[in-house]
């Protein structure tokens, strides 16, 4: 006998908690599906980059309206998930991003060079004005996921997710039963595209590398300034975040070059990441404390133009499709 919900949500990923949180939040009845832990797909990690920063307004002003959201969660969930350490941008597109900024009624204020280096002790400022994105900062993702994953409580199913059949109803097999749903909400990262491969996600996936770095200051915990390093001055465009409460530091390269085919060794994007941060970091010990990678579609879009509010990964809601259709199966 099928079971039933209102929404089914695949995937426990931050994007897929916060759906299914939103929902519950609604009345709505929901089962999220997750196959292994919350967050353990492209949301893995402890931080991510919250920005207004962008070279569109209306991502600016999306982002602006995501962090009243954010803020909501942390009142509701009793934690604060934002860092309020600001976002550092640097290039020739500072200027045009703070009048953006202004525009949609966010503070920012460009920084001489001086500026820069108070803003991030860590850093050689590369030349060149910088916009200090003053509401930006780090975003503490491990306590986000396991706040949400709590609050959704019952509603959560641990099952790995077979195939979605996107008919009316539409039909979800899992590991651990069939689930009949009035909608399907896919936020399976990697794995989407064999899930509904009909749907248009991208599905020429490929791998992206983080490294951890600790300040060489350990005063510094809880007080460094994330940064999206677009001069070109050290040879590459990077962005970085710091870890909640810990002088911590991951760094990641951001734009054409910054993947490798999936199935590839990421080793020369970490020794390009190693050599940016001796170069362009001083004040972090150059020896890394960690790397990590993932799966991602290749981005042929400037980092300036991407928005990084949310954490990466694919979501897309199912589409209904006439009943008889074949399904779609994943692994």
């Amino acid at each position: 006998m099928r079971r039933t919900a209102e929404v089914a949500v695949v995937g426990a990923g931050i994007t897929g908690l916060a759906t299914a949180y939103e929902l519950v939040r609604r009345g709505v009845d929901v089962r999220l599906f997750e196959a292994v832990r919350p967050g353990a797909g492209q949301s893995a990690g402890r931080t991510r980059i919250f920005r207004h920063a962008h070279r569109r307004l209306e991502l600016v002003e999306r982002a602006v309206e995501s962090r009243g959201l954010w803020e909501r969660w942390e009142q509701e969930l009793g934690s604060q998930l934002l860092g309020r350490e600001g976002m550092l941008l640097t290039g020739p597109t500072a200027a045009e991003v703070a009048g953006l900024l202004e525009e949609a009624g966010t503070p920012g204020r460009l920084l001489d060079e001086r500026e820069q280096a108070e803003a991030l002790p860590i850093m050689a400022p590369p030349g060149g004005p910088a916009l200090l994105d003053e509401l930006g900062g780090s975003t503490d993702v491990s306590t986000a996921i396991q706040l949400l994953w709590n609050a959704v409580g019952a509603r959560s199913v641990l099952a790995e997710v077979l195939a979605v059949d996107p008919g009316e109803p539409a039909v979800i097999e899992t590991s651990e039963g069939i689930w009949a749903a009035g909608r399907a909400v896919l936020c399976a990262g990697a794995g989407i595209g064999a899930l509904a491969p009909d749907l248009g996600i991208p599905v020429a996936l490929s791998c992206h590398a983080r490294v951890t770095f600790r300040a060489r200051d350990t005063g510094l915990a809880g007080r460094l300034t994330a940064l999206q390093e677009q001069s070109g001055v050290y040879g590459e465009t990077v962005y970085a975040a710091a870890f909640p409460r810990e002088p911590l530091y991951a760094v990641g390269l951001a734009g054409e070059g910054a993947e490798v085919p999936l199935g590839s060794s990421t080793r020369p994007l970490v020794e390009r990441i190693v050599d940016y941060a001796r170069a362009a970091l001083p004040g972090l010990d150059p020896e890394p404390t960690a790397s990590r990678c993932g799966a991602t579609a290749p981005s042929s879009r400037s980092p300036a133009t991407t928005s990084s509010s949310s954490p990466p990964g694919s979501a897309a809601c199912s589409r209904r499709r006439p009943a008889g259709s074949a399904s779609r199966r994943g692994r």
